[in-house]
């Protein structure tokens, strides 16, 4: 009478097993998404925090109208969104000492170059968004521009010559001068000189729209500058497609128009790659891993087998 061999009965149970948690997976990754863990500081957005004592309005320092507490960028498969939030409102800063009375936001640069700002403008290789509809710009209307060169509106703004200057000042005012993902004194930007912070578009191709988002919208997305004790009285968001603007690394920055007090963050965009989602397995690789653990269990069972007969 032929005996059943119990170790080649136990393997054919697990193979059977294995095969039916392959089909399992194969069929549940048709059906889910999960979230990614996502490479962000909080809730998928990329958070930059300033210095919360850093701003320059009138003889005081931290806090004032010119404070800036942070910046977040979130993207998804086609979109970017920006928030920021500060003391600056965007209607600007009335002072009838300005050439138009009002000091403002100057506009956001994206330097995907790898290049310093200074050699990124001199290559027209920088991007740029207008945000603010009363500033100083040279482009005619707020959007997302390309082959952008910048310029400096501080000289017309009662603002700071240089960056030295300004953080010169922070620190004998008692405050720590930072640029948010970048040191206060990063050579990435040019220190010294006459006029030399680049806050405003002078010329560049206009390449789309944006749309402004409302705090409770941003809220609902995620944002929660709090978590970072960045509380600044207003919360601007705006939100722009991808296609605007090339993939890959970047460093993103802005001033006031007057150079009281600037922010950059570094960041990252994906064509066609929305970072919150994972990425769902090919049925093929489930399967073919699964399959890899049967047979080497199938050796495993074979050779223990062999040593006990």
């Amino acid at each position: 009478m032929h005996t059943k061999n119990p170790i080649n009965s136990t393997f054919s149970t697990k193979i059977h097993w294995l095969f039916s948690t392959a089909v399992l997976l194969i069929t549940s990754a048709g059906l889910q998404q999960e979230p990614a863990a996502a490479a962000t500081l909080n809730g998928g957005w990329n958070y930059a925090i300033d210095s919360f004592n850093d701003g320059v309005t009138g003889i005081n320092v931290g806090g004032g109208e010119f404070e800036f507490y942070g910046i977040a960028i979130k993207e998804t498969s086609d979109k970017a969104y920006v928030a920021i939030n500060s003391n600056l409102s965007l209607a600007g800063y009335a002072d009838p000492w300005a050439d138009r009375g009002n000091v403002n936001y100057g506009d956001l640069f994206f330097n995907f170059s790898g290049q310093n700002f200074n050699t990124a403008n001199t290559n027209r290789s920088l991007f740029a968004i207008r945000f603010a509809a009363g500033n100083d710009s040279g482009v005619a209307t707020t959007g997302v521009y390309s082959n952008v060169a910048a310029k400096s509106v501080t000289s017309t703004n009662l603002g700071f010559r240089n960056l030295n200057l300004y953080n010169t000042r922070v620190v004998a005012g008692g405050g720590t001068p930072s640029m948010g993902d970048l040191a206060a004194d990063d050579p990435y930007f040019q220190q010294t000189g006459d006029w030399t912070v680049l806050n405003s578009i002078a010329v560049g191709t206009k390449v789309g729209e944006i749309d402004f988002l409302t705090p409770e919208t941003l809220k609902v997305m995620g944002l929660d500058f709090a978590h970072f004790n960045a509380t600044g009285s207003q919360t601007i968001g705006f939100s722009f497609d991808k296609s605007g603007m090339p993939s890959g690394s970047y460093i993103a920055n802005f001033f006031a128009e007057c150079a009281n007090d600037g922010i950059a963050i570094k960041g990252s965009f994906q064509p066609g790659v929305d970072p919150n989602v994972e990425p769902v397995p090919e049925p093929s690789t489930v399967l073919g891993t699964l399959v890899g653990f049967g047979v080497a269990g199938l050796a495993r069972a074979k050779r223990k087998n062999q040593r006990q007969n």
